[in-house]
């Protein structure tokens, strides 16, 4: 109970920037893990990690040579996380996704395996979604995949300009239902 206020609270203070009412549901996590290989992913990132319901399934199917960049611009989520999941293998950074750049190549990362995406894309200003895109389309490997959750069609055609090669499916058992975009770098 205690998460779903501090997530309400977050959605309150700043709904373009948090974009659900909800943390991610189950359904959409399990479709997201599904979209991952494990046994092969060595670095992955999670931009908008919210309260950290999908970052706790990924560091369960993590290999244990593999490293997570977890991003919530929230400070009082990223907290809540870094209380939640003590992992060394995760980097929990309470800072905005388009800043991505900065700290993957503080740690001498080139390319990532996949991006997971909760950002609303679609509510946030063009700049910063088009900003969020691009530095993601470059860290990401060839054959990598940008995994994206929105609530809505809106972004599909941002998205499909650098993943000509995409997915979509349709979660309904989620308040509100939601689309993931599965989209790899080709």
């Amino acid at each position: 109970m205690k998460n779903k206020k501090l997530f309400l609270k977050a959605f309150l203070k700043n709904p373009r920037r948090v974009g659900a009412l909800n943390q991610t549901s189950n359904f959409v996590a399990k479709e997201i893990i599904n979209s991952i290989d494990f046994e092969k992913a060595r670095c992955l990132v999670e931009l908008g990690a919210g309260m950290g319901n999908i970052t706790k399934k990924i560091v369960r199917k993590m290999h244990p040579e593999c490293i997570l960049f977890c991003f919530e611009i929230d400070p009082d989520l990223a907290e809540q996380i870094a209380k939640n999941i003590q992992d060394p293998r995760v980097k929990i950074i309470s800072d905005s996704a388009e800043n991505m750049g900065k700290y993957l190549h503080q740690s001498k990362i080139k390319k990532v395996d996949y991006i997971i995406s909760t950002v609303p894309l679609t509510t946030l200003p063009y700049r910063k979604m088009k900003e969020i895109l691009k530095s993601s389309f470059q860290y990401l490997r060839s054959g990598g995949k940008y995994i994206q959750v929105q609530y809505s069609l809106l972004g599909r055609r941002h998205l499909r300009m650098l993943f000509p090669k995409m997915g979509i499916n349709f979660v309904f058992l989620n308040f509100p239902p939601a689309f993931v975009y599965v989209c790899v770098k080709i």
